[in-house]
């Protein structure tokens, strides 16, 4: 059976989540892996045609009523800080703050 997950696929998913694997734990991360993926394959292969969904019987739903939204003073009236119409926030990037 053909590997469903290399190293290199490892490598890439570990590095786009920003995390470190050492070369001792990735042979069981691998193998973990595999048999994780391997079970949801499997699922594939079961038949579900006869399942019946139960959804919601649809009721009558309320017709939609245009009203006057907040204006921007209302909806910004509990920020703490405001410049030129816009919430200021600390600076979480490093930057300097203006």
């Amino acid at each position: 059976m053909a590997a469903i997950i290399d190293s290199k696929t490892l490598e890439h998913v570990a590095s786009l989540a920003r995390l470190e694997i050492s070369p001792d734990q990735e042979d069981k991360l691998l193998n973990d892996l595999e048999n994780i993926l391997g079970y949801v394959a499997q699922l594939t292969s079961i038949d579900t045609s006869s399942v019946v969904t139960k959804r919601p019987a649809m009721t009558e739903l309320r017709p939609d009523e245009v009203i006057d939204g907040l204006t921007r003073e209302q909806g910004l009236g509990g920020a703490p800080a405001m410049r030129d119409g816009f919430v200021v926030v600390r600076n979480v990037m490093g930057g300097e703050d203006e």
